[in-house]
């Protein structure tokens, strides 16, 4: 009765019940034949009235720049641009009689099926005289510069794929067409690892036969890098079978110097495991040593461009050699417990308790790596490739900056660690590797990214309270350095770390959208702030360099939390808008799958357990 009553008034007596609308019809029974067609019938029209085209390609394009001569003629249009030639009618009557009879099209208008041939046209043309040539114009691609702004949607492949455009405008010849981003980039980092290398310190023996078996190699590979693009991109017919041999070849030797550099400083301090070493390690791997692997592994592999496609074995081999750098890491750790507890009888337990410290602490940040590629979490792997990557370009500054975790070490005096994290790093970049990750970029994942800077935050800062707090312990044999109270107000410093990165944690999982974004960037620029201030104290009392027990990984942390939360746009709603609360929601219910429809709904317990009287007169 009531649907009766709002028909007959023309739906005008209240509009929230207006008919019209098609998602308001009535829920309490099923419409019949006659309600369906009235909500279908909108609908339809609305889809017939659409283009026949699909999106971006109602425009037209000028084409007046063709050769008039052959569309006159007749030729074939253009098969990449599909541009349909216009044939300029005569001035005889008859002719044009023919040509619309031979075409399909009579003289009303009408094809030989009787339809309108003017809904055929994609383009309207002026009224044209005799005299003039008509322009030809076709319907084509998007336009050229496609904007994108606040429409909560990102440009398509093939909407940015342009011929003849390049990055920024810049239009590279076409022989460089089938260069990946991705490749030139690894080539561009093995030839700076190799080149750092050369330069700085390789190992602390400073034997001439290792050095210049090391320089020797390094030569021999960057030769290799730079043929192997010089016969790719000079001939027009380039050997892509020579060119791959000529890459594996010339970076063989490199790869071997440096693993056979390890192989001999292992070697060495096996006898002096437990002496006192009074004069240093027997030969000590310099920051040249991990570099040179590092570039050796990242560049022997062949490219994309080079015709090379990595299959199952390649990507088994990369998986194998993970566990290797693994295996090798776990025996490394074996050796360095042995020699810290040896060392306890003959160099003291100062020198334990200091070198136990640095042990725990490149045991959790190899084990985090190594972790997340086996285990092929993800999010994890992306994240400590990244911060892996900054330790590996923080090392080329080796010689500038003094960093601490880039001083010469030896299987002798310490746990190896940095030879085995850059291998992992090289195979963990590798094409072979990364074409078994499923890795994605989205708004999203930021926040996932972020929640992983904070967790690592907890991990390396809590080991980093407990090395200050052995530090404080040797401090008083005046074997560490730095006092002892330096080191107590440095292990509550790291504490604090700690709790803002905990809380900022919580923050993003728990608290509401706006402001679990403001609690995470305010504490990004909290470990900001606290850790340059820490990095300044340490250098001045200490000497030491910016690292994990001197603020310097609060300082990096907080800088990628903060770009992480405020540089990525957020996701927008459907009207184009901004929407955080979404955003937050999907990034939370991305483990889950899927939101269940009871968390929409509100909770009445309060509103209905609440007393209710009729109102009186």
């Amino acid at each position: 009765m009531d649907s009766d009553r709002r028909r007959d008034e023309n739906q005008d007596a209240d509009w929230i019940f207006a008919t019209d609308d098609p998602q308001t019809l009535p829920t309490e029974r099923l419409p019949d034949r006659a309600e369906f067609d009235r909500y279908a019938a909108p609908l339809l029209a609305r889809r017939r009235a659409e283009a026949v085209l699909p999106p971006n390609e109602q425009m037209t394009t000028d084409l007046s720049d063709l050769d008039g001569e052959a569309l006159r003629a007749g030729s074939e249009p253009e098969a990449r641009t599909g541009a349909i030639p216009m044939i300029e009618l005569d001035e005889d009557d008859s002719a044009g009689a023919e040509g619309a009879e031979a075409s399909g099209v009579s003289g009303d208008g009408t094809d030989s099926t009787g339809r309108d041939s003017s809904r055929r046209s994609t383009g309207s043309l002026g009224p044209t005289h005799d005299s003039e040539v008509p322009s030809a114009t076709s319907p084509l691609r998007a336009p050229r510069d496609p904007s994108y702004a606040r429409s909560g949607t990102t440009p398509n492949a093939e909407d940015s794929e342009d011929p003849g455009r390049g990055v920024d405008g810049l239009v590279l010849p076409d022989r460089f067409k089938e260069l990946g981003v991705f490749d030139a980039l690894r080539d561009v980092l093995a030839l700076v690892c190799m080149v750092t290398a050369l330069t700085t310190t390789f190992t602390v023996a400073h034997s001439s036969l290792v050095d210049g078996i090391g320089k020797l190699a390094i030569g021999l590979g960057l030769v290799a890098l730079v043929a192997v693009h010089l016969l790719r991109w000079i001939p027009k017919a380039p050997p892509l079978t020579a060119i791959r041999a000529v890459r594996v070849i010339g970076l063989l030797p490199a790869l071997l110097v440096a693993v056979g550099t390890v192989v001999s400083d292992l070697v060495l301090s096996l006898p002096v495991l437990f002496a006192s070493l009074p004069d240093g390690p027997p030969a000590g791997l310099g920051i040249g040593v991990p570099l040179l692997l590092l570039g050796a592994i990242i560049g022997i592999e062949p490219r994309a461009h080079e015709g090379y496609l990595p299959q199952a074995r390649a990507r088994r081999v990369a998986r194998i050699g993970l566990v290797g750098v693994g295996i090798g890491a776990a025996v490394a750790l074996l050796l360095a417990l042995v020699m810290i507890v040896g060392r306890m009888f003959t160099t003291g337990w100062a020198y334990s308790l200091l070198t136990i410290g640095d042990t725990v602490i490149s045991v959790l940040l190899l084990g985090i790596v190594l972790a997340s590629a086996l285990l092929r979490e993800r999010s994890w792997y992306v994240f400590s490739t990244a911060a892996v990557s900054g330790l590996a370009l923080a090392a080329l500054a080796d010689n500038t900056l003094q960093l601490q975790f880039a001083a010469p070490l030896s299987f002798a005096s310490d746990f190896v660690y940095l030879p085995f994290l850059f291998a992992a790093l090289g195979l963990m970049i590798s094409r072979s590797f990364v074409r078994t990750m499923p890795i994605s970029f989205r708004r999203t994942d930021w926040l996932v990214f972020t929640v992983r800077a904070f967790e690592f935050s907890v991990v390396l800062h809590a080991a980093a309270v407990l090395w200050h707090l052995l530090a404080a312990l040797v401090a008083s044999t005046g074997l560490a350095p730095g006092g002892t109270v330096l080191h107590l107000i440095d292990a509550a410093v790291c504490l604090c770390f700690v709790a803002v990165s905990l809380f900022a944690r919580t923050s993003l999982l728990s608290r509401p959208a706006t402001t679990a974004r403001a609690n995470g960037v305010i504490s990004g620029l909290i470990l900001v702030v606290v850790g340059f201030l820490d990095v300044i104290v340490n250098s001045l009392a200490t000497g030491a360099g910016a690292g994990l027990v001197t603020g310097g990984t609060a300082l990096a942390i907080g800088i990628a939390v903060a770009l992480m939360l405020t540089v990525p746009a957020p996701v927008r709603d459907e009207f184009g808008a901004p929407d955080i609360a979404r955003m937050f929601a999907d990034f939370r219910s991305r483990d889950s799958g899927s939101v269940s429809l009871l968390n929409q709904v509100p909770d009445v317990t309060e509103e209905t357990a609440r007393k209710k009287v009729f109102p009186g007169r």
